[in-house]
């Protein structure tokens, strides 16, 4: 190995370096910006990166793109460089860079950091190791925006798809991410559209029901004549046309206003949601036994689907 990097090993005392790169035959020494140190070998390097196995082999201190802040040279029978990075980042991207299991991420800063180091030294086959880790399903829940801009900010297409399904479960107008800096306002305004396009298509079921299930005209809302009808009337998959219950008819605006501003299956689920419509049909003695089974059985089984299969629909017309 070190005949083809053209250095001879380490032969230095290492036990100051961070395990586990800390080897002793190690043929390269990179320092941190917070002054941790790493003792490597520059073929893992060279393998990963190209742009870097260049400037390893080729011995130039002289700094250059994408290297600028990057300095080597050499101390004895090895070499040494100085990074930018930090301790934590660099480590993480070394562990991608040896056959060592992948590193676990927490939050989506260091997420960021790691990917930015990769772009930087052209590590482009190892950021496709990574991208699992941005779209872990608790960043998604928490943060789809902001994993949204920084996948699309690294050309990571599959990802940014997911999130940006992901961000239509919050709020049109969410709260400023910084990430945002990093990609173009056409880029963010596309993604305010596709939001729009979701809330239509979701709210769109609430006002027509040709898509309810061939037996919901047995649902106790169609059947029960003791209630307080809403003055329209209702077709269903039949072909028939149906009288509704009032409360039936409050809930589904009640879901509409909600999928407007948040168009996800999610919020139709919501207790309170639920809760107001159950106390108006408890005021009917046909509808009380029945109203609580019969709408958890539309909206488990049928609402929330039925929802999520209206936003599939909808492209997100993006570039990447």
């Amino acid at each position: 190995m070190s005949q083809f990097l053209g250095a001879a090993p380490l032969s230095v005392e290492v036990s100051s370096f961070r395990a586990p790169f800390d080897a002793t035959d190690a043929d390269l020494i990179i320092h941190t910006s917070d002054d941790a140190k790493f003792a490597v070998h520059k073929i893992f390097l060279a393998v990963a990166s190209p742009l870097l196995k260049r400037f390893l082999l080729s011995g130039s201190s002289s700094p250059c793109p994408p290297f600028e802040g990057l300095v080597l040279k050499c101390d004895g029978d090895h070499a040494i460089i100085k990074l930018e990075e930090d301790a934590q980042t660099t480590e993480r991207v070394l562990q991608y860079c040896y056959p060592f299991s992948n590193p676990v991420f927490s939050n989506l800063n260091d997420v960021q950091a790691v990917l930015e180091m990769m772009r930087k030294f052209g590590m482009k086959g190892l950021m496709n190791r990574v991208k699992g880790s941005l779209v872990q399903q608790a960043f998604l829940d928490d943060q789809p925006l902001r994993v949204f801009a920084i996948a699309y900010r690294y050309g990571l297409e599959d990802e940014a798809r997911i999130a940006a399904k992901y961000t239509v479960r919050q709020p049109f107008f969410t709260p400023y991410v910084e990430e945002l800096e990093h990609i173009p306002a056409s880029v963010y305004h596309r993604l305010l559209q596709y939001h729009r396009k979701c809330s239509v298509a979701a709210c769109s079921l609430t006002a027509d029901f040709s898509w309810f299930p061939g037996f919901a005209s047995r649902w106790v809302w169609f059947q029960c004549d003791d209630c307080v009808h809403h003055p329209l009337s209702w077709p269903l998959s039949d072909g028939k046309i149906y009288e509704v219950n009032a409360w039936f008819i409050e809930f589904m605006e009640r879901a509409r206003n909600a999928l407007r501003e948040r168009p996800c299956s999610k919020v139709v689920t919501d207790p309170f949601l639920i809760a107001e419509c159950l106390e108006a049909a408890s005021g009917c003695l046909t509808c009380r036994p029945a109203a609580f089974l019969d709408l958890s059985v539309f909206i488990g089984e049928h609402f929330t689907s039925e929802i999520e299969r209206a936003i599939d629909t909808v492209e997100l017309d993006i570039p990447f």
